[in-house]
């Protein structure tokens, strides 16, 4: 089945702190990954910009990826900033 619903978030890590961001965005999206509908979720580092990540979600539909908004694993991107490892996210869907 081909996911009819898309999310991307577009993530830069404070200087210094890339390999560490890195980590966390693994983990979110390993907790995510469990979540109905879900078809996929990735994290892709930037081969140009080593401190711009990308994470993409691929959802079997709209309303299952609306609902992945409020799991508590989606927390993990505010804490970014307050943890000083992210200076920037960008929330696509």
């Amino acid at each position: 089945m081909p996911a009819c619903a898309f999310n991307t978030v577009h993530v830069r890590a404070i200087a210094g702190r890339s390999r560490e961001l890195g980590e966390r965005l693994q983990l979110i999206a390993q907790a995510v990954r469990n979540s109905p509908g879900c078809l996929d979720y990735n994290v892709c580092r930037s081969p140009l910009d080593l401190n711009q990540w990308t994470v993409s979600g691929h959802w079997a539909c709209a309303e299952q990826r609306n609902a992945h908004f409020a799991l508590p694993a989606l927390q993990g991107f505010i804490d970014l900033t307050g943890e000083r490892l992210a200076s920037r996210l960008v929330f696509d869907h």
